[in-house]
């Protein structure tokens, strides 16, 4: 939770939309904040319900090499209210093209769809359409920065997480629809930005 915040607030220096209030809006009996124009955001269909929430994404480095040239492992966070919140694993290169999905969950109060952060990763069938892929120039921490948007191929099905079916009363499944994300920025380098933060945090406490 401290990396995707520490993640957002770079970001928002960065597009300037820190001091842009949300519009609230209202979709079938759910009422939502609508990140403001040009912000980071993740669009997508629950039970004929439409969201339109912010977005966060994290990227760093394939270690396992479940796709080979497609070296990026991507994670995508749409956070709502209620709790609710939706994550999207893919794999990517570095340019617009179709990649494939290797995780996803969905959370919402007292149900469970997935695994937590999208499981294990696992090549699926699903895809995603990456649209755009924009260079945004040095991030003056020995990597660039990124600006990526795309869209899921189809419907993502995503059963209840194991733990989750001993209740009968938890739906078996769920299925998230029209997904699609905007404006969602990152440094191509992040894990070792990481790691000079920690050893810095360290050094400090020292």
């Amino acid at each position: 939770t401290l990396l995707f915040a520490c993640n957002n607030s770079n970001k928002d220096k960065q597009t300037g939309t820190e001091n842009k209030s949300p519009v609230t809006s209202s979709t079938g009996n759910t009422t939502h904040e609508t990140p403001a124009a040009g912000s980071a955001s993740v669009s997508y269909t629950v039970e004929d319900a439409a969201r339109n929430v912010r977005g966060s994404i994290i990227v760093k480095n394939d270690k396992d090499k479940l796709s080979p040239g497609n070296d990026y492992f991507a994670m995508i966070t749409a956070s709502g209210e209620n709790g609710e919140h939706f994550v999207l694993n893919f794999l990517f290169a570095l340019k617009p093209g179709t990649y494939p999905v290797v995780g996803y969950s969905f959370v919402r109060t007292k149900q469970v769809f997935g695994g937590i952060l999208g499981g294990q990763p696992k090549l699926t069938d699903y895809k995603v359409n990456l649209t755009q892929c924009d260079d945004l120039g040095s991030n003056n921490m020995g990597g660039h920065k990124w600006k990526i948007a795309g869209s899921v191929d189809r419907d993502i099905t995503i059963p209840a997480m194991g733990i989750m079916k001993m209740d009968s009363t938890h739906p078996a499944e769920i299925k998230v629809n029209k997904i699609s994300f905007s404006n969602l920025s990152f440094d191509d380098n992040w894990e070792q930005i990481l790691e000079e933060g920690m050893k810095k945090l360290k050094e400090h406490s020292n």
